[in-house]
């Protein structure tokens, strides 16, 4: 038996497991594009909300994290908490969809549009995440912004290393966070565009 057809089986049991519990209309492996949508716009709603109460600056950055989540956690801390883990949610739920389409065969003959156009996406969501890791400016973003720029850094682009910018905060400059949330909004607005491409040609129930 082949892999594809191995995780055909498990993917088929997992979906008649939830079923009892959801429903066939509600099963959420049978709905995960929906469900990437849905999460898209929580992730696009608490953004929005937390874009008002941010600070751009390599001190401020973090210090107006440290103000949602602590000081004002009851409305802006909620909004952060939502914000990631939709976010997080957001990224398993499109490599499970990405993982299910593939499996089932779906990104050749009729259906090769919504591949082509999809995949892509994956791509969006990777650099929308990346630069909203970088915004907080904690030793997790520093450390995902060293290893990034180390792999740019591997390719023949630049004529010195980048990665050295990110080792002290004197390296750094707050227009940096300025391009920072630019590109942060920019890029989700150009993923929701793909996102719209994405389902132009999907047939819609009548």
């Amino acid at each position: 038996m082949s892999l594809r057809a191995t995780l055909r089986r498990g993917l088929d049991r997992a979906e008649r497991g939830l079923d009892p519990l959801f429903g066939p209309d509600w099963n959420p492996l049978a709905n995960l594009g929906p469900l990437g949508w849905f999460l898209f716009w929580i992730v696009a709603a608490t953004g929005v909300y937390l874009f008002i109460f941010f600070d751009t600056g390599v001190v401020d950055a973090y210090a107006s994290v440290e103000w949602l989540s602590n000081d004002h956690w009851f409305h802006a801390g909620v909004a952060r908490s939502l914000h990631r883990y939709a976010s997080d949610l957001m990224v398993v739920v499109m490599l499970l969809h990405l993982a299910r389409e593939f499996v089932y065969d779906r990104y050749r003959g009729k259906r090769w549009f919504s591949w082509v156009t999809g995949v892509p996406i994956v791509w969006f969501v990777y650099m929308s995440g990346i630069t909203g890791y970088w915004l907080v400016w904690d030793q997790l973003a520093q450390y995902v912004a060293q290893t990034s720029t180390e792999l740019l850094d591997a390719l023949p682009i630049f004529a010195e290393p980048i990665a050295r910018n990110f080792l002290t905060p004197e390296s750094l400059s707050s227009r940096f966070f300025t391009l920072l949330v630019f590109l942060h909004i920019a890029i989700p607005l150009i993923l929701l565009l793909a996102m719209w491409i994405h389902i132009q040609r999907i047939s819609l129930a009548r």
